[in-house]
C-alpha cells in the first residue's frame, strides 16, 4: 500500500469527500486510567480537548505509570466537575480534588519519543489522600500529579485519537476468527469515535483522512486536519472493566496493519489536530476529505 507520505503531492488531485457521524465522544481526565464518555468536546485555544488529560499518575521512582505497565489503573473512573476532579472506583468512597493546582510542587519523568530518553517535567503532587486511594485500588504506591499547562501540552502532543466504528467490526471479526473474545471500543481509547449515516464505513477509512469539517453548536464552521498515525502497544490488551489483560488484541491489530502498511509499525486509528477553540457534539454529522 502506498503511504500516506509517498502520496502527498498528489493529494489535492487524488481526494475524495465521504460523509460521517459521531458515534461517541470520550475525554480522560487522568491520563492511563478510564475514560469518560461525554455529549460534546471543547477545544481551548491551542486546540486542545478542555479537560483531557491534564492529570498523570506516576509511580515511586516518579515515572510516568502508564496503563501497559499498571493495569489496575484501569478501574480508576475520573469525573470531572465544573471545579472538581472526582476520582470513584468500585467499593471505595468517591474522592473530590480541585482542578486546580494546589498541591506540593513535584516533578514527573516522562519518556520524550523524539529525544528518546527520560524528561523531567514540572507539576503539582495531589497529596497523601489522592496516593491512599490509588494504593487502595491498584495495590501499588502510585501518586496523582496535576501537570502544569506546559507540561501537558508537550508531554501529549497528540491532541486528539479517532477510529471509526467499520475498524472495530474488522477487529472483532479478525479476533472471532482466531478465537478471541470480541473487543469494545474503549480499549482503543479514543477520543472520537466515527460511524457511517446510511451506510456503515469501510474499515480503517480514517486512516485516509486529510480533514474533518462540520458546523459547531454555535454555528461556525470547523475543522480537524489529519496529524499522524496512531501507533499501537499492548494497552490494548487491558480490559477496562477488570483491569485484567487479554493477551492476543495487540497481535491481532498487528497483523491487520501488516495487511494495510508492510514493513511499518502497527497501527489502528490516527491522531487529529482540532480547531483552535469550538465544540463537536455527538450526533453531529462530518465531511471527510480523504486521500483515495
Amino acid at each position: 500500500m502506498t503511504t500516506r507520505a509517498a502520496a502527498d503531492g498528489d493529494r489535492a488531485s487524488a481526494s475524495s469527500t465521504a460523509y460521517a457521524c459521531v458515534e461517541a465522544l470520550y475525554v480522560y481526565p487522568v491520563k492511563s486510567c478510564a475514560g469518560v464518555r461525554v455529549s460534546d468536546l471543547r477545544f481551548d485555544a491551542d486546540g486542545r480537548i478542555v479537560g483531557d488529560r491534564e492529570w498523570i499518575v506516576v509511580d515511586a521512582r516518579g515515572e510516568l505509570a502508564w496503563l501497559g505497565s499498571h493495569s489496575k489503573l484501569a478501574l480508576l473512573q475520573p469525573k470531572l466537575l465544573a471545579d472538581a476532579l472526582l476520582l470513584r472506583a468500585q467499593g471505595q468512597q468517591p474522592l473530590r480534588l480541585s482542578r486546580e493546582a494546589e498541591g506540593d510542587v513535584t516533578q514527573a519523568l516522562i519518556w520524550h519519543a523524539e529525544e528518546r530518553r527520560m524528561v523531567i517535567y514540572p507539576g503539582r503532587d495531589a497529596g497523601a489522600v489522592a496516593a491512599q486511594f490509588l494504593r487502595e485500588v491498584t495495590g501499588e504506591d502510585l501518586r496523582l500529579v496535576k501537570l502544569e499547562r506546559p507540561s501537558m501540552l508537550a508531554t501529549a502532543p497528540n491532541a486528539l485519537h479517532a477510529v471509526s466504528t467499520g475498524s472495530v467490526v474488522e477487529l472483532n471479526e479478525h479476533l472471532a476468527a482466531h478465537r478471541h473474545d470480541r473487543v469494545d471500543v474503549r480499549r482503543l481509547r479514543p477520543n472520537l469515535v466515527l460511524r457511517g449515516l446510511q451506510e456503515a464505513l469501510v474499515p480503517f477509512v480514517e486512516e485516509h483522512l486529510l480533514q474533518l469539517v462540520w458546523r459547531d453548536g454555535e454555528g461556525w464552521w470547523r475543522r480537524m486536519t489529519y496529524a499522524s498515525a496512531c501507533e499501537r502497544c499492548i494497552v490494548p490488551n487491558v480490559d477496562p472493566d477488570t483491569g485484567e489483560v487479554s493477551p492476543g488484541v495487540d497481535a491481532a491489530i498487528s497483523e491487520l496493519s501488516a495487511q494495510r502498511w508492510p514493513g511499518e509499525a502497527s497501527r489502528f486509528g490516527v491522531y487529529l489536530q482540532p480547531p483552535p477553540g469550538g465544540s463537536l457534539g455527538e450526533g453531529t454529522v462530518l465531511t471527510m476529505e480523504l486521500d483515495f
